[in-house]
Parts: C-alpha cells; structure tokens; sequence
C-alpha cells in the first residue's frame, strides 16, 4: 500500500479545486472491478483506515465495494469516488444500526492494532503516524480529512457523507487546527534532550 501524507502535510491548506477522476463516461462496473482491483483496493483500506474503521471492518468494506461493483447491468463514471463512497457506507452500516441513522460515527480505539507484522509493513510507517494523529480528531473532523487527502472536494465529500459542503469545510479547517496543534506540541517534545534540557 503506497504511503500517505506526511503528517506535517495534514495541515497543509490545499485548494478545493481538485477533480477526483477527469473521466465522466460510463463504464460497467464489473469491468471496472477488474481493472481497479489491484490499485483501489489497498487505497481503500487506507481510506477507511484514516476514517477510523479497524484492519478487519476496513478489509470488509472495501471488499464489499467491489462485490457491489459487479452488479450487473451496473454502470459508473466516477469509480474512485463511487468505490469509496459505497466503501465508505458500508463501513457506517457496520457500526451503526437502521435504527440509529441519526447516531455519531463511532470513536475508534485509541491506536490501531496491527494483526500481523506483514499488515503494518504493508501500511508503512508515515502511514501509521498520519494513523496516530487522525484517531486523535472527532469522527466528524477524521473523515472530513480522510476524503480530503484522498483528493476529493468538499462537494464530493459531503454528496458522500450526507452533509453540507459548510460542514465538511468547518470541519476540515478545524481538523487542520487540530492537528497544526498536535504537531506543534510533538515537535516540541521531541526537542528536548534526554537530560530534560530543551
């Protein structure tokens, strides 16, 4: 699985005029599980990952987004976004009941367990400190931030959760401030000596 951002990278204000995919022509999905699988599925993962879902919950949604994909009759133009969204839902559905639609997403534990050395290899290192920070930010501000370093607009992300593109921004800028502060905080410590001297 190909690295994240660095954490310092988190803060970054990235303008939102990006386009997930430059391709709207529809396509069939069960074609297109096919030739994506080996890229998205692992980028999926991670998605979920840095939304807070554990190894196994994200290892199961992103599969279902595949199952889901061959459909037949089924046609997408947007798949990245259709994968992650579909992914993404799947997920949710797996924390929160029917009944409870109008439930907070879950708090993830408060670090990741790896079920295998050969799993947290696969995330890498910088992947697993962007982890660490993310875990740390309400389930509202991590998954603002998880689509974002995907590369998704703020229009995308909200069509996706089920929000205003006001509140995804309000929540990535409060992430940003979060983390900016996080960061901050680590670096300070990691200036002090080992005598306790700074």
């Amino acid at each position: 699985m190909e690295d994240a951002a660095s954490p310092e990278l988190l803060v970054a204000e990235t303008p939102d005029v990006r386009t997930s995919e430059a391709s709207a022509v529809a396509l069939p999905g069960r074609e297109l599980a096919e030739a994506l699988h080996h890229e998205q599925y692992p980028a999926l993962v991670r998605f979920l990952l840095f939304a807070g879902a554990s190894w196994q919950e994200a290892q199961d949604a992103a599969q279902d987004a595949f199952t889901k994909m061959c459909t037949p009759g089924l046609t997408i133009s947007r798949p990245k976004a259709w994968l992650r969204t579909v992914a993404w839902r799947s997920w949710v559905t797996q924390k929160i009941r029917p009944e409870d639609a109008c439930a907070e997403l879950p708090e993830p534990e408060p670090s990741l367990r790896w079920h295998t050395p050969a799993q947290a290899a696969e995330v890498g290192e910088e992947a697993r400190k962007v982890m660490a920070h993310l875990l740390k930010l309400p389930s509202k501000q991590r998954a603002a931030l998880a689509w974002n370093l995907d590369g998704f607009t703020t229009e995308e992300s909200a069509r996706a959760m089920g929000t205003t593109q006001a509140a995804v921004r309000q929540n990535l800028s409060r992430a940003r401030a979060a983390l900016k502060a996080e960061l901050q905080l680590h670096s300070a410590y990691q200036g002090d000596t080992p005598g306790g001297k700074s």
